[in-house]
């Protein structure tokens, strides 16, 4: 079994020397620094500030694929260094027959869907009590994170039915009522924002399943067969599509507004506590198969793209009051970044003087792995859009000296080679196969704590998990492969082969 491990390591080890890998990975450095880079560059050709998110709608189409299709040309920040919001809410009209903890915990899920779609990263949806929800967004103001949450988003197709109390109102139409048909965003199984086909306008395109395309087909063939013929325009032919429309909205379809005095005759124009708006009223030319809709007025690229969100990822089950809502400030956050940042350049240099100091050429080469290491990883978290917490911020420093804590291994065993009479190749090769080993297990261990954090710890704890767990990862090629080549290479020139280079006592080096 041993002797099977050992063959094993020497295989892995002559593989990390083999050209395709050296390949792979000065193309992993290049595309590393393309990513670290393009962000900055971009940004100062535009005359736009260095922080920040960019809008992906304004960006060319050479900026517009991998890693910049969401705008992550940057490292996200978390609530605690770039600021945000706080939102505390209330559940109200939970429905007959629904406990209050089911519908928390559906309101829970929208939430984090709905916020998830619009791009907020890791954001902090936690149930409280019974009928309470809070959450917390990094870079988002109150405002307008009670828009994106704030709505119910329910959708109903809706006919129109003779009335003779209602007047013309907006796209309402006079001596007509709508009436409820079943079909609403729950047979919706996706929805989209686009431009329309003539690229004028936003417009927010809907997909039923198999049932709701069923309906919308019979409902366009009934609207057509109640005016027959072509070019004819009347309220029956049409199919409106309402937000948040209720029955009791149109029970009140004519009533008086308590604020004028006035008689109202669509709830379009109602106080917006009375909900039921109007979204789009087109008249049906044909039949419609193929279960598609498009809903067209007045939107613009946040507006289409929110109301997509909001029916995509399903309506709330139950009317949302907000308690509190405040900005949180990050200029607590702004100070503790200048000091971690700070502390880790001061503790890298150290790391570096040691390193140099202590293993001469060898240390000089692990200092570059580490330049490398460093690069791979901000890249990483800019290409996934990672956003990084102070806890995260915590982790990336602790993964830098566990990247040094390799090196070492490696270079305490290429010492101890080299005294055994070895030759600086077979030192090389023999000390990355024997420290391999002690630096597979310690850092499994670590994968392992990580893997544990990322599924049972709170929210604020797996950012910590999931930069250590991205940099141990990384540093395992940085010491393995980095480290390694660089040895290879530049130790296969005769200049660096003296003892006083290699920090070694032995006289005779071949």
């Amino acid at each position: 079994m041993v002797s099977g491990l050992i063959s094993v390591d020497f295989l892995a080890v002559q593989l990390v020397l083999g050209w395709p890998v050296r390949i792979l990975l000065i193309a992993l450095v290049i595309v590393s620094v393309f990513v670290d880079s393009a962000g900055y560059i971009y940004r100062e050709v535009n005359h736009l500030p260095l922080t920040g998110k960019v809008d992906p709608t304004t960006m060319p189409p050479n900026f517009s694929w991998w890693p910049f299709s969401n705008g992550n040309i940057y490292i996200h920040q978390g609530l605690d260094l770039q600021g945000g919001s706080h939102l505390e809410l209330q559940l109200t009209d939970i429905p007959p027959g629904r406990s209050k903890t089911d519908v928390q915990a559906t309101a829970v899920q929208v939430f984090q869907r709905r916020l998830n779609s619009l791009g907020v990263n890791e954001p902090l949806v936690q149930p409280e009590g019974t009928d309470r929800v809070v959450v917390e967004l990094a870079g988002v103001s109150a405002a307008r994170a009670q828009e994106v949450i704030g709505k119910t988003a329910h959708l109903d197709f809706v006919t129109w039915v003779a009335d003779a109390k209602a007047t013309a109102v907006g796209q309402a139409p006079a001596g007509y009522k709508p009436k409820l048909t079943g079909l609403g965003s729950d047979q919706v199984v996706s929805a989209t924002s686009s431009l329309d086909q003539n690229g004028l306008q936003y417009a927010v395109n809907l997909s039923f399943n198999s049932d709701g395309a069923t309906q919308f087909s019979k409902l366009t063939t009934d609207a057509v067969n109640q005016c027959p013929g072509d070019g004819v325009t009347c309220p029956t032919r049409n199919i409106a599509i309402f937000e948040d429309l209720t029955a009791a909205d149109i029970a009140n379809w004519s009533t008086v507004d308590p604020k004028t005095g006035q008689t109202v005759e669509s709830t379009v124009a109602l106080p917006p506590s009375q909900g039921g708006k109007l979204l789009t009223n087109p008249n049906i030319l044909q039949p419609i198969a193929g279960g598609t809709a498009t809903i067209t007025g007045n939107f613009d690229s946040t507006s289409a793209h929110d109301l997509a969100v909001e029916i995509s990822s399903g309506a709330l089950p139950a009317n949302v009051q907000v308690l509190s809502s405040y900005d949180v400030g990050a200029s607590l956050g702004a100070d503790s970044v200048k000091r971690s940042i700070a502390a880790g350049l001061v503790g890298l240099v150290i790391v570096v003087l040691f390193m140099v100091i202590y293993y001469r050429l060898p240390g000089f080469l692990a200092s570059l792995a580490l330049l490398v290491y460093a690069g791979i990883v901000l890249a990483v978290f800019k290409t996934v859009g990672f956003t990084m917490s102070l806890a995260g911020l915590a982790g990336f420093i602790l993964s830098v000296g566990m990247a040094v804590d390799a090196n070492v291994l490696i270079f305490e065993r290429f010492k101890e080679e080299m005294r055994a009479g070895r030759t600086i190749g077979g030192a090389v090769d023999a000390a990355v196969r024997r420290a391999w080993p002690a630096i597979r297990d310690s850092n499994t261990s670590t994968l392992i704590t990580c893997v544990v954090l990322l599924f049972a710890a709170p929210t604020q704890i797996q950012g910590f998990a999931l930069t250590l767990l991205i940099g141990v990862v990384v540093s395992l090629i940085s010491s393995i492969i980095v480290t390694h080549n660089l040895l290879a290479i530049v130790l296969s020139s005769g200049a660096f082969r003296r003892p006083g280079l290699l920090g070694v006592d032995r006289a005779r080096i071949s």
